[in-house]
């Protein structure tokens, strides 16, 4: 017990509780405040049950600190993550209108994204571009990369606090439009972001869901759309920074990548104000900035649970060394 106090007064910790459970409870950034980290010292102490029983606790936890850690209680294959997210069974949200390559294991349990491990994922906020966004994403860590690999977290209130009032005024005003070229040569083909060859269910679920579309051939197809960059937390009130305008910018995309394209309309991604005008590199680079300033990065430990409210968590994964696998559930 004494090594292990010791150790989390090397992590920045802002407090420690222990009690009959043999739980403690630390903030892994005491700067930054978050995420909270409760961690146990007993190998027969099971998460499902604890969370069943403490969800009240939970509940508060994961509105005050955004993102709660689980660490310590051996979480540490698909089976029993798969377990644990049992006890959301009528919750769990299928991966839709993809951005991302990333394939289901079990039911609603998907590998974290399929990326190049030499590359990072930028910040972003999960699916807060699609017609429907999960309010909570839950990572696992089942094998920890042999360097780095970490999923850095962000503060989306922390996040909009240090954008400049002009800008956010900008975004609040006008929101943000969305442009995806789907043909699968530098971003995903639109049989994968639907999930669906059927082009009369695309077009349906476009039309459903207020997006412009336009086929070009029967192999790509652009869609557009426009939604709020700026909301409001439903339990808190707080207003957040909640959008992919960063993300898919162009000025964020990898370098080889814009250097193969000689004209904006073939970019697999892109963001505007939702008036049309073009976000100039100076604005990314003050929002980028801003993530910067407000994210905390921690390595993984394998069997490491963690919960992030997505509203207000952002999150992202660093480049990374040797075999790694964290997955990922989402409700």
């Amino acid at each position: 017990m004494i090594d292990r106090l010791n150790k989390l007064k090397n992590t920045n910790v802002k407090s420690i509780n222990v009690n009959e459970e043999n739980i403690i409870e630390s903030v892994k950034d005491a700067t930054q405040g978050f995420p909270l980290v409760i961690e146990t010292q007993s190998t027969s102490l099971n998460l499902k049950s604890w969370i069943s029983h403490n969800k009240e606790k939970f509940e508060q936890d994961m509105i005050n600190y955004g993102g709660v850690l689980f660490r310590g209680f051996e979480i540490n294959s698909v089976n029993k993550f798969q377990d644990l997210m049992n006890i959301f069974p009528n919750e769990l949200l299928e991966y839709k209108l993809r951005s991302s390559p990333r394939h289901s294991i079990s039911g609603n349990v998907y590998v974290s994204t399929t990326y190049p491990n030499d590359q990072i994922i930028n910040m972003h906020s999960e699916s807060s571009y699609a017609p429907v966004h999960p309010s909570r994403i839950i990572f696992c860590c089942v094998t920890p990369a042999l360097k780095k690999g970490e999923t850095p977290i962000a503060d989306t209130r922390k996040v909009l606090k240090k954008i400049s009032r002009e800008t956010v005024e900008m975004f609040r005003e006008k929101g943000i439009k969305y442009r995806r070229v789907l043909n699968g040569i530098l971003g995903l083909a639109w049989q994968e972001v639907f999930q669906t060859d059927d082009k009369e269910i695309v077009e349906k679920e476009c039309l459903n869901n207020g997006m412009e579309f336009c086929w070009k051939g029967d192999k790509e197809l652009v869609i557009s759309w426009t939604k709020k960059a700026i909301w409001e937390h439903p339990i808190t009130n707080e207003e957040i920074w909640f959008n992919h305008g960063l993300f898919f910018n162009k000025y964020m995309l990898n370098k080889r990548v814009l250097s193969s394209i000689s004209d904006d309309e073939k970019l697999p991604n892109n963001t505007f104000f939702g008036d049309g005008t073009e976000i100039s590199k100076e604005i990314i680079e003050e929002i980028n900035n801003a993530f910067i300033k407000s994210t905390v990065s921690f390595p993984w430990e394998k069997g490491d649970v963690l919960f992030l409210d997505n509203l207000l968590m952002a999150h992202g994964r660093n480049t990374y060394e040797g075999e790694r696998k964290v997955i990922v559930s989402m409700y």
